[in-house]
């Protein structure tokens, strides 16, 4: 598959679930906050800056960079999935935000000036972005001089049973997500490592690089609602559980209930996740 190819893939896949993370973006923002929170501290948008965020999904990162840069800032709050603008769109007009535009727009091929952005920001959206060298040149070609890039990924697999679990579950019955390789272009542990994200930062021009773990927990009421919620708002998973008959989904569900049982809390399941932010200048 051409990198074409994938990017029109990735598009229509995560439009497929632009619904499901509309519904569920207060849950999602809970789990994450500290993320964003972490995100936009990092970069310090100040008042009449201009703030980037790419593969914003339903874009609340984004949301709060905008009320730092005030009227006299802009946010461009961007996906490559129609859907997610859409909803992104809505979800600024409720908050009363007057200074924020949603566009359609593809990391890999920002349709933007030369140095016409002071932040760059994107949680939990790069690693699954086919062509990671052409994102963070696009990243370093639009940031003015003294400009900022934080972003956040999922790290290892086994830091983060909130997503590996159910990934294994599959892999364990001899299935493999759409894109392949998950530790390859376009998988989500394609940033995990350390050592490839600073690589591909400074073949950018970054030239200062810095790497944190971000920990956190994710809380499901059973492997059902573990299970819903990814079919919901994980496009490569949701894509995956297409191909499959009832019987096959019940049997990988039935395999994420035993992973999770060490992960009991109280009436629930508490799984770890462990993020990697990193902020280049």
């Amino acid at each position: 598959m051409t990198d074409h190819d994938a990017t029109g893939e990735a598009r229509r896949s995560w439009d497929g679930v632009s619904a499901g993370w509309e519904t569920n973006r207060d849950r999602m923002f809970a789990a994450f906050r500290h993320v964003s929170e972490w995100l936009v501290d990092q970069t310090d948008p100040r008042p009449g800056d201009t703030v980037l965020e790419v593969a914003a999904g339903v874009g609340d990162t984004g949301f709060l960079a905008a009320e730092r840069v005030g009227p006299t800032g802009r946010l461009i709050s961007t996906d490559i999935a129609p859907g997610m603008v859409e909803a992104a769109s809505r979800a600024a007009e409720a908050a009363g935000l007057t200074d924020v535009e949603c566009r359609v727009m593809d990391a890999q091929a920002l349709d933007l000036p030369d140095a016409s952005v002071d932040v760059v920001l994107s949680r939990l959206g790069l690693m699954f972005a086919p062509d990671l060298g052409a994102v963070f040149t696009e990243s370093h070609r639009v940031l003015s001089p003294g400009g900022r890039l934080a972003y956040a990924v999922i790290g290892a697999p086994d830091r983060n049973p909130w997503m590996s679990l159910l990934v294994g579950a599959f892999v364990g019955r001899g299935h493999v997500l759409m894109s392949g390789n998950p530790f390859g272009p376009g998988g989500p542990f394609s940033l995990s490592e350390p050592a490839r994200k600073e690589e591909l930062l400074r073949a950018a021009a970054f030239d200062e690089v810095e790497v944190h773990d971000l920990i956190g927990a994710f809380s499901f009421r059973d492997a059902d609602d573990q299970w819903q919620l990814h079919l919901a708002i994980a496009g490569p998973i949701a894509d995956l559980a297409a191909t499959l008959d009832a019987d096959e989904l019940a049997a990988v569900e039935a395999d994420l209930a035993v992973a999770m049982e060490p992960f009991r809390s109280g009436d629930g399941y508490a799984l770890p996740s462990h993020l990697v932010g990193v902020i280049a200048r």
